[in-house]
């Protein structure tokens, strides 16, 4: 069975987190934000924000040196974030976020994008890139498994019997099926995620770090998406088939992913622009 590459959430989820996201926006940060973007000529996406949360997959595929910056594979089994993202590499005095090493990890990326997003000395080409990175890796790291795995690289390997919504395996589920079974589009999806939203949620999700957002996801990850009859592994490959009970599950967890991610973004953003 060949393993498919990992895109979480899919171009649908990432539309929907900005979505949300920009509503939540400060308006400092928000005049900022559209400040950055219409400054961009960029032709992978189209220019408004839903469609710039995207731009990091389709910029991979040009750049395979940034593929690891997508995920932080945490093995279920041996839970180590440390290792997970191969030992927090720091960057040089001289280098950039945007060129830092290809082994890194989703949560290291965060947190430096966030750093130079908010820095007025940061080159203003690289305080781009930096928002453009950070609006989609805010989105990965809240699909399980982009933090969740268990040496079958984060489902791609686990295939399923029969295919769900036409994804043949568990990380194109979750990417695509999950995210497609909560509305018809973006916008209906984002409408339905932001009014179930409480002041409660927001205050209890804007807090943490990147690396416990990370921790919060796998605990998802390890609880429900490997909730499973089998766990294949890529080298020991084969397939499971889904209940009724785990679909369910699965779209009521993929519902609150989105939302946390869409809140931590917006906080994450209302931080680094807000006072700008």
């Amino acid at each position: 069975m060949a393993c498919a590459p990992a895109a979480a959430w899919g171009d649908l989820g990432h539309r929907v987190t900005a979505l949300i996201a920009y509503r939540h926006l400060l308006p400092t940060a928000r005049a900022q934000l559209d400040a950055l973007l219409a400054s961009d000529g960029d032709p992978l996406t189209a220019p408004d924000f839903a469609s710039r949360a995207t731009w990091a997959d389709k910029y991979r595929n040009g750049h395979r040196e940034t593929a690891a910056w997508h995920f932080v594979d945490i093995e279920i089994d041996h839970p180590e974030l440390q290792s997970a993202c191969n030992g927090f590499p720091v960057l040089t005095v001289d280098r950039i976020a945007s060129q830092g090493p290809a082994q890194d990890c989703v949560v290291n990326k965060i947190e430096e994008f966030s750093a130079e997003l908010s820095g007025l000395r940061t080159p203003p080409a690289e305080r781009l890139l930096a928002l453009k990175f950070l609006i989609h890796f805010v989105g990965d790291l809240h699909q399980p498994l982009h933090a969740a795995d268990h040496q079958d690289r984060g489902g791609n390997c686990i295939a399923l019997t029969p295919p769900q919504r036409q994804q043949s395996n568990l990380h194109a589920y979750w990417d695509v099926a999950v995210v497609e079974a909560l509305g018809l589009s973006p916008a209906q999806i984002a409408d339905k995620l932001d009014a179930s939203l409480g002041a409660a949620d927001f205050k209890q999700w804007a807090q943490g770090t990147p690396q416990s957002w990370a921790l919060d996801t796998f605990e998802v990850g390890r609880r429900d998406t490997y909730a499973l009859p089998s766990l294949p592994t890529c080298s020991n490959s084969g397939s499971v088939s889904l209940s009724s009970e785990y679909r369910a599950r699965a779209e009521k967890d993929a519902a609150m992913q989105l939302q946390k991610a869409a809140v931590r973004l917006a906080a994450v953003l209302n931080a680094a622009l807000g006072s700008q």
